[in-house]
């Protein structure tokens, strides 16, 4: 056994240097999109990320990162690194986890391992850990700086630590690896809850070790595990500090005493009770003693405040508390074994101080300010997002009975703790109320989703109208329609086209919503994949060309199934552990996140555990190759030829995956960040709208010190109050924002909307408006029907005025277009209300008095409030300025400034490795250069100099853009029309045709394909050939305008044709 164990610890770290190796070779070397730059950004500085925190991970990022040294362009690639480090030891888990389960399988009785058995283990061991190191959701997480791989890497060594229990449990001092399992699970807490979801597994584990097999005694163990992983999710982690809050409560409202006395009190106490406790286990004899000091540290740890309920929580505790009585008398030992697990459980978590610590240093990043035990509560409960309904709740078109006031929402003022306003809890219709869930959400377009996967069976009901006591007839959802919704949409689409994604074969990166074409998973075999996913024959080069079609032939799947069979015969008990812990990591996932449709990203990442343990089984499978070909030859040779033949699944992931993830070389995302603020003017202020905006921006500032005299301001958080007042403290070298509205007047729960009650019909000055916000006279509030008074809007029109010496010194206009000067910019408010974000728009610009130039990413959103005639384009960002221009849509508004974009754009910008052809540029990168349209831009200003008369320079800009952003890396969006027009406008004929006939050459051998599928596929196609038609039609009018008439009509006959062709296939369905 000292042989086997000498090889399998190094054949482990033989497989932790391929993955290790693997992963630093295509890490990305900075940040990337989504939430990777926020987090590089709050382990760089120890600051507050989104909710619920990630504070061991914060704290590990910081370690890392300290290995850039002076460098901090190598800040990213460090954070990075360690994903990369964790997924290696992930691997090196598995490994040592399959040969485990394998060398069960081979071994009975201790007997003695063969040459071939241990060549076997290992080969199972390789194949099914370097299958997984290559698949494509784990590989995706490993190269950029997100939790997802440091919580698979505890996933993984909990696993292990588990199995290693189960190879000493008879002996003496078997538990440690218990107490060991627990204390990592509290470490992962500061991570992400998902390593919690391996109890059931555990218990199993245990079960199968120390206990006869009975169904009853199985079921027993199974139902104890899901009540403690219940007790650790809705128990300890939220309990624990509901419980801080009394205390802090108590002593700061009652006693006087600085906040978070109580919770550092409570705390202490908790910990002294644990560790007190687990002592007695040990020293004392006293049983009444023992058990009210048990009882105690049960109570302060939290673990039985579950709900709202005040009766579930006592029910809970009582219960709780009659395990811990009982046990007391009956086993020290388990007593001793609890209490130590639930010690170092809090130990682990208790890395969670850091997220209350660090707001009190003023971060710039300090997000919910989670700086006292409410606060802190909000934060882990994720209430910013809401919640999704579980076991019961309503339909989407449930009727609202009643909003039922709940718990009063506290908020900490400087001086004590205040209610804001009462949270409530909204009573429907019991009719439209359901078991499980799962067709809930309201959105219109949701609606569609769930009638069109889960049908439209309902049966219909008398409803009466709340305000006219009208009866209209309600169809109630079916409960099968549910169902069918739950596994069609949410078991179906969102779960196992990720799991065949990693291991039968990918389509593509399209962000796919049931359409034939964008990423579906495939199996490379045309027989199957031609009636799901249109022929792979005459595919267009785009299509074809795509690094991210990646065909396993099903190989890793089969071999999958293989080995789940043949652990399901060798090795029952360790099949129902692997099982559990599959199904536990994927569709109990799946079951308990119940989203909607329209994610904003795919969510393979988060079922990464299951595939994990799919894996297992991949490399159990090499064992069932090896069984059967030891039956026609040598089990030595055997096993050599079965590693052989198995090793071809992890190769082929390999060979298939690595263009698609090596992401070296690309710094995309960070340049777009660094354009954004190339394009702002000094000391500006950016608003800035969702993640992909922000957060790159947030890491360009935090982490490489780029433009700090620029204030970035997210829209979406500006509806907070937390963030309204980071944006009323200094910032670097950024001033703090211009507002003047006090605390009280946008805490949490307070004008989060503000009605609109004319008074007059002339417009209200915004300065005017704010003070009419904060008085205290009742004449300028409206009375509600329970006496209370809310403050409102009184105009429709909020009026910016304009200072014309002032706007001039400040450097918003040049003096040469004074004359354009506006004397005042009028907002005209529709609907029935404005936003807490839209009334702190209205403060800053009613008190920037035209003094710190004001930017905004984009326009057309709620927050911009009609103001898009006034912005005037300047690289990517859109300047407010006092000069009216135009507003002719989405895609045309404001002005250009063509002298400022140009410097910005030829001389400041920079677009990251984007026309490098070793440097992948992947599909969400693609689609987020068309997101921020920077081809149009470039066209804009290249129209802009050749209406001056600077055809040279216009030249330049498009070639610039053509070069930096070329159609073979970022392929065609639908701005490309708009460079064939500027190139026309420039007097570049020649060049503008040539893109013509290229751009022709695409879409007709899109549209050619997609026509030739079956005519259902056609359908499934109807939105990429109308977007294909509409962008030939931008091609076709930028002919027809510049005397190509000939051209023009050509492909607008073709587009006809091609239109009339999709309409009778369309028709014959």
């Amino acid at each position: 056994m000292n042989r086997y164990r000498q090889i399998n610890n190094i054949t482990g770290w033989v497989v932790f240097l391929i993955a290790s190796t693997t992963y630093l070779l295509t890490v990305e070397p900075t940040a990337s999109l989504w939430d990777c730059g926020e987090f590089i950004a709050t382990g760089f500085k120890l600051e507050v990320g989104h909710p619920p925190g990630c504070a061991l991970f914060m704290i590990l990022t910081r370690l890392f990162t300290l290995l850039a040294g002076k460098d901090l362009s190598k800040v990213a690639v460090m954070a990075n690194s360690l994903s990369a480090l964790m997924s290696a030891f992930t691997v090196l888990f598995l490994f040592w986890t399959i040969s485990h389960l394998a060398k069960k399988i081979l071994t009975r009785n201790n007997d003695q391992l063969s040459s071939s058995s241990i060549i076997a283990i290992m080969g199972a061991g390789i194949v099914g850990s370097l299958a997984f190191a290559f698949t494509d959701s784990f590989w995706f997480s490993a190269v950029e700086g997100e939790v997802y791989a440091t919580s698979s890497f505890f996933t993984a060594i909990v696993v292990w630590a588990i199995l290693r229990w189960e190879d000493c449990a008879d002996e003496a001092d078997s538990s440690r690896w218990i107490v060991l399992v627990f204390y990592l699970m509290g470490l992962s807490i500061g991570v992400h809850l998902l390593t919690l979801l391996t109890l059931p597994a555990i218990f199993l584990i245990w079960y199968f070790k120390k206990r006869e097999f009975s169904w009853k005694g199985f079921l027993a163990t199974v139902v104890l595990s899901f009540i403690l992983l219940a007790l650790f999710i809705w128990g300890i982690i939220p309990g624990l500090v509901t419980i801080s809050t009394k205390f802090d409560l108590f002593f700061v409202n009652k006693l006087g005493l600085p906040v978070n006395s109580g919770m550092v009190s409570h705390i202490i106490l908790m910990f002294l009770l644990l560790f007190y406790a687990v002592w007695l286990s040990i020293e004392s004899n006293n049983l009444q003693k023992n058990r009210i000091i048990f009882i105690s540290a049960l109570f302060f740890t939290g673990i039985w405040v579950v709900s709202k309920n005040t009766f579930l929580n006592i029910f809970v505790l009582a219960s709780t508390s009659l395990v811990v009585w009982i046990l007391a008398n009956r086993s020290r030992e388990t007593t001793n074994l609890l209490f130590s697990s639930l010690l170092v459980i809090m130990i682990g978590f208790s890395s969670t101080a850091i997220i209350v610590i660090r707001p009190s240093a003023g971060t710039p990043l300090n997000e919910n300010n989670p700086s006292n035990p409410f606060s802190l509560l909000y934060y882990l409960n994720r209430e910013q997002y809401g919640s999704n309904p579980l076991f019961i709740g309503p339909y989407y078109n449930a009727p609202i009975k009643a909003d039922k006031v709940t718990n009063p929402v506290y908020a900490y003022n400087g001086e004590k703790y205040v209610i804001t306003h009462n949270s409530f809890d909204r009573e429907y219709d019991d009719r439209f109320v359901t078991l499980f869930p799962r067709m809930y959400s309201t959105s219109p377009t949701h609606i569609e989703y769930y009638k069109s996967w889960g049908g439209d069976n309902g049966v219909p009901v008398a409803v009466t109208d709340p305000v006219t006591g009208d009866k209209n007839l309600v169809k109630v959802p079916s409960f099968r329609d549910n169902l069918k919704f739950m596994f069609s949409y949410q078991f179906g689409f969102m779960y196992m086209r990720y799991f065949l994604w990693n291991f039968s074969g990918k389509q593509n990166d399209t962000q796919g919503t049931g359409g034939a074409f964008e990423g579906n998973w495939i199996t490379g075999f045309d027989f199957i994949d031609n009636f799901r996913v249109g022929t792979s024959k005459n595919l267009p080069a785009s299509m074809a060309g795509d690094t991210s079609r990646n065909r396993y032939f099903m190989l890793p799947f089969l071999l999958g199934l293989f080995g789940l069979f043949f652990q399901l015969n060798k090795d029952n008990k360790g099949w129902w552990s692997v099982l559990f812990l599959f199904i536990m990591t994927g569709l109990a996932i799946v079951f308990y996140l119940n989203q909607t449709p329209e994610q904003p990203r795919e969510r393979d990442y988060a079922y990464v555990g299951s595939f994990y343990f799919f894996s297992v089984w991949i490399g159990l499978g090499m064992l069932a190759i090896f069984e059967w070909i030891s039956k026609l030859v040598g089990n030595k040779i055997s096993a050599i030829v079965s590693t052989i033949i198995c090793l071809f699944v992890p190769l082929i992931l390999a060979a298939e995956n690595w263009d698609d993830h090596d992401r070296s070389g690309r710094y995309l995302t960070r340049d777009v960040a660094f354009n954004y603020l190339e394009s702002c003017a000094p000391d500006a202020i950016l608003f800035s709208n969702g993640d992909n905006d922000t957060f790159p921006l947030w890491y360009a500032q935090e982490v490489e010190d780029k433009r700090t005299d620029i204030r970035v301001c997210n829209l979406m958080l500006l509806n907070t109050d937390w963030y309204i007042e980071q944006m009323k403290k200094q910032a670097y070298k950024s001033a703090p924002l211009p507002i003047t509205l006090p605390l009280e007047k946008y805490y949490d729960g307070i004008n989060n909307y503000v009605y609109i009650v004319e008074r007059t019909k002339e417009p209200v000055e915004a300065a005017t408006l704010i003070d009419w916000i904060m008085s205290q006279n009742t004449q300028t509030k409206a009375r509600t029907r329970d006496g209370e008074y809310l403050d409102i809007v009184p105009s429709r029109t909020v009026r910016i005025p304009v200072d014309p010496g002032k706007v001039i010194a400040s450097g918003v206009v040049d003096i040469s277009d004074s004359s354009k000067i506006v004397p005042y910019i009028d907002i005209n408010l529709s609907g029935s209300y404005i936003t807490k974000s839209q009334l702190l728009i209205l403060d800053i610009l009613a008190h920037n008095e035209w003094e710190r130039p004001i930017y905004f990413v984009s326009g057309y959103s709620n927050d911009v409030m009609g103001l898009e005639e006034y912005f005037q384009l300047e690289g990517l960002a859109y300047r407010l300025v006092p000069i009216k221009s135009h507003n002719n849509g989405w895609l045309d508004y404001g002005a250009i400034a063509a002298d400022i974009m140009y410097d910005n754009m030829m001389n400041k910008f920079a677009w990251g490795g984007a026309n490098d052809p070793k440097v992948n540029i992947d599909y969400h990168h693609q689609r987020n250069i068309s997101v921020i349209r920077a081809r149009l831009n470039y066209a804009k200003l290249a129209i802009a100099l050749a209406e001056k008369g600077e055809q040279d320079k216009a030249n330049k800009v498009l070639d610039r853009c053509m070069e930096a952003l070329p159609l073979d890396k970022i392929l065609y969006d639908p701005y490309v029309g708009n460079i064939i027009e500027a190139y026309f406008k420039a007097g570049n004929r020649d060049k503008a045709i040539q893109m013509v006939a290229d751009m022709r050459s695409h879409y007709y051998e899109e549209i050619d394909y997609f026509l030739g599928q079956e005519s259902y596929l056609v359908k499934s196609a109807e939105y990429n050939i109308q977007m294909a038609l509409q962008n030939l039609s931008t091609a076709a009018s930028a002919c027809l305008g510049n005397g190509e008439e000939g051209l023009g009509g050509e492909i607008s006959r073709d587009i006809n044709n091609y239109y009339s062709r999709f309409t009778a296939i369309i028709g014959s369905i």
